[in-house]
């Protein structure tokens, strides 16, 4: 019994440390590489970890911020192999969106759809129609 509560309190310890390390690549991170259009390149990483669900993203050349993280306009899901981030009422180019961003890490790919109207108004004045999608590949850091 004693060995079960020490192997569960080194366990959360080692999990304690990991969580508040940066975000530097690990053996066993998978790393994609996307060129969007309009936006330009931006890395993406996902850690490997038995509970991790963390997505880390980066413009060349600067620190690793968190994908998605979670607030009152936007959240993050888990499907299958896709991570899916859902957006409500968030400011994208000088708009207001509602929708969608897809990451997909086995097949690398990233698509973005989302409905849109100008800062102001609300999800009813809307515009269905955004869509932008990127060239992604696996990448080794």
């Amino acid at each position: 019994m004693l060995r079960v509560i020490s192997l569960v309190i080194g366990l959360s310890f080692f999990s304690t440390l990991s969580v508040s390390s940066s975000p530097a690549l690990a053996w066993g991170d998978t790393l994609i590489k996307c060129k969007i259009k309009g936006v330009g390149v931006r890395n993406f990483k996902l850690e490997d970890g038995i509970w991790s669900d963390k997505v880390w993203e980066r413009k060349n050349n600067t620190d690793w911020k968190e994908w998605c993280p979670e607030t009152d306009k936007q959240n993050m899901k888990i499907g299958g192999d896709e991570l899916i981030c859902m957006v409500a009422g968030k400011k994208h180019r000088d708009m207001l969106i509602w929708g969608r961003t897809i990451i997909n890490f086995e097949e690398p790919s990233w698509e973005m759809r989302y409905r849109f109207a100008k800062v102001g108004q609300a999800y009813v004045d809307s515009a269905p129609g955004g869509r932008e999608t990127a060239t992604c590949k696996i990448w080794d850091d």
